[in-house]
């Protein structure tokens, strides 16, 4: 498998890329919300990859971060979602607010996205649900390396959802409340229980 490629941007279009490397022109199918790789072209970039083989044709999928391409191998794994719904949900929603979107089961927002009805977005809830907080962690949402810095699970978990879009003051006040009173609990059910909380406020 293409783990990623680094090499300079020569073409990018919605939905495009084209990267050389080593001479090589290689053509990558992208979400098409990554509106700033036109500002990039003549620089060198790095872009997460995934291979696909499907009837004897490669696909090869390019993303910004690992995080992205995180959720597009678990929406592929989704009954009835191929490459091109999960690139056009990743053209719509960021990482967290997919994440998020998914964890609330906020059906109606998942149904913005082109090609996702009713049942898909409801089955998209159904199997990611309990599989997202496993693969990816509330560093990850809060752009962290795992095991940065020896920071508690609070800051972790406030910093996870500042990242979402709350204010500093609801995201420490919901994580705070949660913690105290599931003092066992992982890292990934406090985040579940405080977006939950946040939610609900």
């Amino acid at each position: 498998m293409i783990e990623y490629l680094t090499g300079r941007l020569v073409a990018a279009n919605p939905g495009k890329a084209v990267i050389e490397v080593g001479g090589v022109g290689i053509s990558l199918d992208m979400p098409p919300a990554e509106t700033d790789l036109p500002a990039l072209i003549g620089q060198e970039v790095t872009i997460f990859t995934r291979l696909l083989v499907k009837e004897e044709q490669m696909y090869l999928y390019g993303f910004r971060t690992a995080e992205e391409r995180k959720l597009f191998n678990l929406v592929i794994g989704v009954s009835g979602f191929g490459p091109r719904l999960a690139l056009s949900l990743l053209g719509l929603f960021t990482v967290p607010q997919l994440y998020v979107a998914v964890l609330e089961e906020n059906i109606a927002q998942l149904k913005r996205a082109h090609g996702v009805g009713q049942k898909a977005a409801q089955r998209l809830v159904l199997e990611l649900k309990e599989k997202l907080p496993q693969a990816i962690t509330s560093e990850d949402l809060a752009g962290q390396p795992p095991g940065s810095g020896g920071s508690s699970v609070f800051d972790d978990l406030t910093e996870a959802l500042i990242s979402l879009g709350y204010s500093g003051g609801e995201a420490a006040a919901a994580v705070s409340k949660v913690v105290e009173q599931n003092e066992k609990a992982s890292r990934e059910e406090l985040l579940k229980l405080a977006l939950k909380s946040m939610a609900q406020s």
